[in-house]
């Protein structure tokens, strides 16, 4: 039985026992590439078809360097949100910036199903970022994520709280 095999046994158990997704997959030491994209198909084809949305961990590649973050660069997630266009996906640490590109439009179209978390963004951005991302991608495209517990929801409430964003901020349930 091989590597994908077992996480598609895995996957389907895991949705048996209630499971409503998958992630936050990360490739912290070392960069995710075009064969892992290849040898994910089968997993990833089964995820788009049945509706199970994907987090992928997503950083930036410049600035201060810390542990967990990753090497894989924003062109190999385009790359795999290109290859599964009705896959949702999720992106932690606000997509590492990649939400900046779907300002081109061509961007844009593509990324319809990706959502961007907002997970460790005090140690990330400054508290333009909720405003910002609003603007380009739509306050219905940011999700809440708080990384807790190496932070807690209330550092989040005081950055909300002290940008223009508060005013957007729009609460929902999950089904």
């Amino acid at each position: 039985m091989t590597q994908v095999d077992r996480s598609i046994e895995a996957l389907t158990e895991a949705l048996k026992a209630g499971a409503k997704g998958v992630g936050e997959i990360a490739f912290y030491h070392r960069k995710m590439t075009s064969r892992n994209l290849t040898a994910l198909k089968p997993l990833l084809t089964l995820m788009e078809e049945q509706g199970i949305p994907l987090m992928l961990h997503a950083n930036e590649r410049v600035g201060h360097d810390y542990p967990g973050k990753g090497r894989t660069p924003l062109e190999r997630f385009y790359e795999l949100i290109c290859s599964f266009p009705r896959l949702t996906v999720l992106l932690a640490h606000w997509g590492g910036g990649l939400l900046f590109y779907e300002l081109m439009p061509e961007v844009s179209k593509q990324m319809a199903n990706v959502y961007y978390d907002t997970a460790a963004s005090p140690f990330l951005f400054s508290n333009k970022i909720y405003t910002i991302a609003c603007r380009v991608v739509g306050s219905d495209r940011i999700l809440f994520g708080t990384d807790f517990p190496l932070l807690s929801p209330q550092r989040y409430f005081q950055e909300l709280r002290e940008s223009a964003f508060r005013k957007k901020i729009k609460r929902k349930s999950s089904a």
